[in-house]
């Protein structure tokens, strides 16, 4: 059931025959609104220079109506009688059916009260609605939403849906010590005063550049894939469209920008931190907007390159990759090694093409890096159907995915942590996306179809440790492809020494 109670506020005084216009066109409504089968009742009650109506109705007829009101109530009678006439909404309540009963109680912005009771969800607004909330269909946006939490409670406290579709072959374990601990040991890479961020020195780099080009030369190559390089800023436009803007607030990291840039209106800012030599964040703070996030998913900083475009298939499928800087997340459960940092850097491999392009690249990327890490890394490994992964980002840790879209997880061992059953990271995964970007950022094939993305992403800090993990930091114990290329890379190093 849903009743709405709103006035109809007119610039001037309401005589009889400007409420018998405005009646009357009520009326007219009703009955266009019976014809369909979607009924309404509804009450009214003069003011002064108000109308108020309380209407009843079974169904959205009630927000169906106002839009349609609103626009003829200015158009006849605001144009037959010469005043401006605006819409208040006075209160909205709402009772609804639902599919499943919730689990616990929660709250919806702009309700003023949700009660949840068994398989029924009562909504009240109370004057927390605007006439322009409701065009904009806050209602029907709130009652999905509420059904979604609900949804959501369910999986809380299950694990995450898995299954393994491939192991590789056991490896001999040689190294038996942690990569991150001994790295820094050996100068390889030295800790910020930043929570899990690392500076990576020269050999860890070298190696770092060894992997690139392995895998440019197995992967990208042989596939067809050409270098990007995508943003590592997003604007709040990008994860609104991407999605991400629902619930990437806990992890995500802000970026602020001043609300004015001239030097006098920091100036206060500047004399504060010399003479204090601190940094007055508060006051930072007041005088910044947030305008947007740190690249976080990797991937969708891409998509304003094909933002509305039209693309002829005779050119797809895209294939692009991009290792050209970091990603941010705030790992509010703690940092680890580097296997769990909050600045990590991006190998992400992108693909676009029409539905058969993109689930025919899929499979053949996945089979490139199952053969990349198995047979040129050495790097012993199993691959996993997992949830994917814009599904886990919103909490749907059981959703399996479909034969056309899913996420594959690459896990490695970790031999430094014990039990081989037990002791996996991931490192990789890869995804058929289907056409959740390229519809978010309206992207066409000549026909005017949708088309459809995959991605495959990665950090190379965490292939780093998959693979010093298993073939330690003695590059005797290394694969001789990889040996060679690190040996030519360092070649004329001198090691720094510290007192």
């Amino acid at each position: 059931m849903f009743h709405i109670n709103f006035k109809i506020n007119v610039g001037k005084e309401i005589n009889k025959e400007i409420e018998k216009e405005i009646l009357g066109l009520i009326n007219e409504l009703q009955g266009k609104f019976e014809k369909l089968k979607r009924n309404f009742s509804y009450k009214s009650k003069k003011e002064k220079k108000s109308l108020e109506i309380n209407l009843d109705s079974k169904s959205y007829t009630a927000t169906d109506f106002l839009v349609q009101f609103e626009k003829q109530v200015k158009q006849i009678i605001g144009k037959k009688f010469k005043t401006a006439i605006k819409l208040e909404i006075v209160d909205y309540e709402i009772e609804t059916e639902l599919e499943t009963k919730a689990k616990k109680q929660f709250k919806i912005p702009f309700v003023k009260n949700l009660e949840l009771k068994d398989k029924t969800a009562t909504l009240i607004y109370n004057k927390t609605l605007s006439f322009e909330n409701i065009k904009d269909h806050y209602v029907e946006k709130s009652l999905k939403l509420i059904e979604e939490k609900i949804k959501n409670q369910s999986y809380e406290g299950k694990d995450e849906f898995r299954e393994t579709i491939w192991e590789g072959k056991q490896r001999k374990v040689v190294y038996e010590g942690d990569p991150a601990v001994d790295l820094e040991k050996k100068d390889w890479i030295r800790r910020t005063e930043a929570k899990g961020q690392f500076i990576y020195g020269r050999e860890f780099t070298a190696l770092v550049n060894v992997i690139k080009k392995l895998q440019i030369e197995h992967i990208y190559k042989k596939l067809s894939f050409f270098e990007m390089i995508f943003p590592k800023f997003e604007p709040w436009a990008v994860p609104t469209k991407s999605g991400h803007a629902k619930n990437v607030y806990p992890n995500a990291y802000f970026v602020c920008s001043p609300k004015d840039s001239s030097p006098e209106s920091w100036e206060d800012v500047m004399d504060e931190f010399a003479i204090t030599g601190e940094v007055p964040r508060e006051k930072v703070k007041e005088k910044s907007e947030c305008v947007g996030i740190m690249s976080f998913a990797q991937c969708p900083p891409f998509w304003p390159y094909l933002k509305n475009k039209i693309i002829d298939e005779k050119t797809l499928p895209l294939k692009v990759y991009d290792w050209s800087g970091p990603t941010y997340r705030n790992e509010s459960g703690g940092t680890h090694g580097l296997d769990r940092v909050e600045e990590f850097n991006r190998t992400e491999t992108l693909w676009v093409g029409t539905k058969e392009q993109e689930i025919k690249v899929w499979e053949e990327v996945k089979e490139a890096f199952v053969n990349f890490y198995d047979k040129v890394l050495d790097v012993e490994i199993r691959v996993a159907k997992v949830t994917p992964w814009w599904m886990a980002h919103a909490g749907l840790k059981t959703e399996t995915g479909t034969a056309e879209t899913g996420t594959f997880d690459f896990d490695a061992y970790l031999p430094y942590r014990g039990d081989r059953d037990k002791e996996w990271l991931e490192i990789q995964n890869v995804s058929s996306n289907g056409d959740k970007y390229p519809q978010a950022f309206n992207v066409r094939e000549k026909s005017q179809d949708i088309l459809w993305s995959g991605c495959a992403g990665a950090s190379f800090q965490r292939v780093v440790v998959a693979f010093l993990a298993q073939k330690g930091l003695d590059s005797k114990n290394w694969p001789k492809n990889v040996k060679e290329k690190f040996n030519e890379e360092i070649k004329g190093l001198t090691e720094l020494k510290f007192y």
